[in-house]
């Protein structure tokens, strides 16, 4: 069954990524659809049979609760006090003031963007549930690469050729831009960011085998030192092709939350390992990446870069400024409980100063946006709890004396942090497909870090890990 709902998964999260990042109604409702069924039927199958076994934490379900709790009548004294400001305007003459009222603003849209939760919540439980780092093959990370790769070489071909349409689709936006399968090019280096760091960590993971055998000395009988350093390079070549897809999007936020977060991981790794090869290799392949991004010119790139200086923002560094600022509004008067999940368009409206005939459906800033539609409380729910996995999973990696494991773990945090950098400056977090892979990285995370640490006995040491080939054998 475990194979069953990991294949379910992966289908999804390929779909929702190639049919335009999930952002078209179809697109994330068959997502919500198939999640949905897939869980369930698991969930009534283990039941039948007396056991139902979903490791499944408590914060998740505590923030799903309350975007649940953000559409249930009140009594409007009770609104009034949580809400004040929702009573500024005088009530139309011959309206009296309902008796109950809800939290969120437009408990309609708060369904919509509850369900859709959900779903997320859904990828994060059968990630959860399937992730297995015993097996050394997780199909849901080898999807996750692939998935980054695709849209990399997707990005490369439409940038380097000038071919503006994503299948059969004419861009419209975004023109001159690597986008992939994505409409936004921000939104494609977002999928990129969260993707590349798992090469990181298979690259790491080979590295450690080819170290190993090489200090034991060559032997006819077991070459997988020499298949290990051939797959180290095959993944850091990868990483390449996905950097100059990553470049090619001129996305600033993914470009700079890739940076910072491989330069994290990296260092991350060369405390795990304390090998004076894995930081030649890294300078190494610094050297080449910055000398390729040379040749093949980083002027646009570096143009977008320079729109940040003070006295030259281009027109979308000072919309999105703009719109921060304004939704910072909104956060003074529903400090504590938000307009309500997926209200951030209706709310903006009574804030918005500058470019007032521009329609704003998202903030530019998911920790703003979050906070705004589920106040104070709603993203400490949701925030603190991530920041705490990722330390949860930072410790994980430098102690644990398995390979694949912290090789897994390093791709968790590398993707995580990358996201979150990002998040700052776009809204990645909702769009579908982005959103479940960041839910299903984190269900990742969750089981390697502490469901299967939790698991082992005191003091168990680690069965020898053999070496992969690519080929899959042994």
């Amino acid at each position: 069954m475990n194979r069953f709902l990991e294949a379910v998964l992966a289908v999804v999260l390929v779909g929702t990524a190639l049919d335009f990042g999930g952002v078209q109604p179809l697109a994330y409702s068959l997502m919500e659809i198939v999640l949905f069924a897939a869980l369930l039927v698991v969930m009534v199958q283990e039941t039948w049979h007396g056991r139902l076994d979903f490791p499944t934490p408590i914060w998740p379900v505590l923030f799903v609760a309350w975007v649940g709790l953000e559409m249930v009548p009140l009594p409007a004294a009770l609104v009034r006090v949580l809400e004040p400001a929702r009573f500024r305007a005088p009530m139309p003459a011959g309206l009296h003031e309902p008796a109950w009222l809800t939290l969120s603003i437009d408990p309609h849209a708060t369904l919509l963007g509850w369900i859709r939760l959900l779903a997320y919540f859904a990828g994060f439980v059968i990630a959860v549930r399937v992730f297995d780092s015993k097996t050394r093959r997780s199909l849901l990370v080898r999807v996750l690469i692939g998935i980054g790769i695709f849209e990399a070489v997707y990005g490369s071909v439409e940038y380097l050729t000038g071919w503006e349409k994503i299948f059969t689709y004419s861009k419209q936006y975004y023109t001159g831009m690597a986008t992939g399968t994505y409409i936004n090019h921000n939104h494609f280096g977002g999928v990129l960011e969260l993707t590349l760091p798992f090469l990181v960590g298979l690259i790491l993971y080979y590295f450690q085998i080819w170290q190993e055998k090489r200090r034991k000395g060559p032997s006819r009988r077991d070459q997988s030192g020499a298949s290990a350093g051939f797959q180290a390079l095959v993944y850091m070549f990868l990483l390449i092709v996905m950097l100059v897809g990553l470049i090619f999007s001129r996305s600033r936020g993914a470009i700079l939350g890739a940076v910072l977060s491989l330069l994290f991981i990296a260092l991350l790794a060369q405390l795990k390992v304390r090998r004076k090869t894995w930081m030649l290799g890294l300078f190494g392949f610094l050297l080449v990446s910055v000398g390729y991004g040379l040749w093949i010119g980083l002027d646009p790139v570096l143009s977008r870069f320079e729109e940040l200086g003070l006295g030259n923002q281009s027109f979308s560094t000072a919309t999105r400024l703009s719109f921060s600022r304004d939704a910072l509004g909104i956060i003074r008067d529903y400090r504590w409980t938000g307009t309500g999940l997926g209200t951030f368009a209706l709310a903006f409206r009574h804030y918005q100063t500058a470019f007032v005939t521009f329609f704003v459906d998202h903030a530019h800033d998911d920790f703003i946006e979050f906070t705004s539609e589920t106040g104070l409380l709603g993203a400490a729910l949701l925030f603190l709890p991530i920041a705490y996995l990722l330390v949860k999973m930072t410790i994980v990696f430098l102690y644990d004396s398995r390979r694949y494991r912290p090789a897994v773990l390093l791709g968790c945090v590398g993707g995580i942090l990358a996201i979150l950098i990002h998040s700052a400056t776009d809204f990645n977090l909702q769009v579908p497909a982005n959103a479940l892979i960041v839910a299903v990285i984190l269900g990742i995370g969750y089981k390697a870090a502490c469901v299967e640490k939790r698991e082992e006995p005191p003091g168990a040491r680690p069965a020898r890990e053999r070496v992969r080939t690519i080929s899959g054998r042994d």
